[in-house]
C-alpha cells in the first residue's frame, strides 16, 4: 500500500481536473458516519458512542486493536451495535511494522465506505466534536454553503487539562475535565472530516492521520479554504472545534501509556515511556501529588 505517493501532473491552478475535484451529492439526504480506532477504551466508549449519535451521525465504524484476550467493546456498547449504528472490525492483536497502521485503518475505512456517505469523520476516542450553533445537527453544520468548495474541512483540537484529578472517576469526561490547558501549541493539530464518494482516496497518499493529502481543496471551521497540512499554526474555532482529552488524569495516562499502540509494544525502559511523562506535565500542572503517582508506577 502507498502512502507517499507524488502527483507530479498537479496544477493547483487547475480546477477543472476531474481526478481530483469531481464530486457529486449522494441524495437529498446528507450522510455522514464516523470512524475511529481504539484499544482499551470500554471506560469511555459508551460516552463516546452516545455523543455523536446525538449529534446526528448515522453510522460509526470501529476498529478494534485491542489484543486477542482484552476487553471487547462488545460489552459496553452491545445495544448499540444491535440497533444497528455501530459496526465493529476485528484488528485485534494487530500491530503495524513499516507503515502506519492507523493510517491503513483510515484508507480501508474511506475505500469500503466512500460511496455510501456524503461525508466521513476521522477521529480519536478521547476528541469530541463541538458544532455552532450547538441545537444543529452534523447534517446541518456540513451543507452549509460555506463548505461547497471543500473536500476536507479541518477540525482544530481545543485540549483539556486533568482539572487537577488524580484518579479515575465513573463520571463522564465532559463533565470530569472542564478546564483548558495552558499548552496551546498542541492546538495547532486538527483532525479531518472528508468528502465522500471523491474519485482518488485521500488516506492511501496521506502522509499522517491528522489530515489528508496536500493536493486537494481543503477548508477551515470557518470555510476558509486552506491547504491540506495537520497543523495550523492560528486555530480556526469559527464554526466548530474538537475537545480533546488528550491525558485524562495521571492515572489514566499512565494505563493509556501501558497499552502500547499500534506501532510499539509498552516497555517501562524504553526512552518513549518516560518523555510521554514529560509531556504529561506540559499539558497539565506538576504537582507532588502526581509526581508520586508516576513514581509508584
Amino acid at each position: 500500500m502507498i502512502f507517499h505517493k507524488k502527483f507530479n501532473n498537479y496544477n493547483s491552478n487547475n480546477n477543472n481536473n476531474n481526478s481530483y475535484y469531481n464530486f457529486k451529492k449522494i441524495n437529498n439526504k446528507t450522510k455522514v458516519c464516523l470512524c475511529a480506532i481504539g484499544k482499551k477504551e470500554n471506560l469511555y466508549i459508551k460516552e463516546f458512542v452516545t455523543h455523536y449519535e446525538k449529534l446526528g451521525f448515522e453510522y460509526f465504524f470501529l476498529y478494534d486493536n485491542n489484543d486477542e484476550n482484552d476487553e471487547r467493546f462488545e460489552d459496553i456498547i452491545q445495544d448499540e451495535i444491535n440497533k444497528g449504528f455501530v459496526s465493529i472490525i476485528n484488528y485485534r492483536s494487530y500491530r503495524g511494522i513499516n507503515n502506519n497502521p492507523q493510517l491503513t485503518w483510515y484508507y480501508d475505512c474511506y475505500e469500503k465506505n466512500n460511496k455510501a456517505y456524503n461525508w466521513i469523520a476521522f477521529f480519536d476516542i478521547d476528541e469530541y466534536l463541538e458544532i455552532k450553533p450547538n441545537n444543529i445537527t452534523i447534517q446541518d453544520f456540513l451543507d452549509n454553503e460555506r463548505y461547497n468548495k471543500c473536500q476536507h474541512i479541518k477540525i482544530n483540537w481545543i485540549v483539556y487539562s486533568d482539572n487537577d484529578l488524580l484518579h479515575y472517576e465513573n463520571k463522564p469526561l465532559q463533565e470530569r475535565f472542564t478546564s483548558k490547558s495552558d499548552f496551546y501549541l498542541e492546538n495547532r493539530h486538527i483532525k479531518s472530516i472528508v468528502r465522500g464518494n471523491l474519485t482518488v482516496n485521500y488516506w492511501k497518499v496521506a502522509e499522517t492521520v491528522h489530515s489528508t493529502t496536500l493536493y486537494f481543496p481543503a477548508c477551515t471551521s470557518s470555510g476558509k479554504l486552506t491547504i491540506s497540512r495537520s497543523f495550523k499554526t492560528t486555530p480556526d474555532y469559527g464554526n466548530a472545534f474538537l475537545k480533546h482529552y488528550l491525558t485524562k488524569t495521571i492515572e489514566e495516562f499512565i494505563e493509556k501509556i501501558k497499552k502500547g499502540s499500534a506501532y510499539i509494544k509498552f516497555d517501562y525502559n524504553t526512552k518513549f515511556y518516560h518523555k510521554r511523562f514529560q509531556y504529561f506535565f506540559k499539558v497539565n500542572r506538576k504537582t507532588k501529588e502526581k509526581v508520586d503517582i508516576f513514581n509508584k508506577n
